[in-house]
């Protein structure tokens, strides 16, 4: 087989062209892998301080606390009525076992 001068050089200006585009590839492949990588280390870093350091907040206010088992009934509550606090402490039916409206009165 005879390569001519012209056939030549059209298969080397093809052949530079197809090297461009396969490192124009290679470096875009290899981009997207260290943003894939950086990502995931920053996903796996987030998720080690979100366990180790717990949210601590200073203050907390409402006018109504309730205490719930594990099946969702209200087994306590502290609340505030006729500007002073009251906890309630219920059994399991519902009823006020403990009041701090029951202490006696001195």
């Amino acid at each position: 087989m005879d390569i001519t001068k012209p056939n030549h050089d059209t298969l080397l200006a093809r052949v530079n062209r197809l090297e461009i585009q396969t490192r124009i590839w290679q470096i875009a492949a290899l981009v997207l892998l260290a943003i894939v990588g950086f990502s995931r280390t920053a996903n796996v870093k987030a998720q080690q301080r979100s366990q180790s350091e717990p949210a601590r907040g200073t203050t907390v206010e409402a006018q109504n606390f309730l205490l719930k088992d594990a099946t969702g009934a209200v087994r306590g509550q502290l609340t505030v009525r006729d500007s002073k606090a009251q906890l309630e402490l219920y059994d399991s039916t519902g009823k006020v076992t403990w009041s701090t409206n029951t202490r006696p009165q001195f």
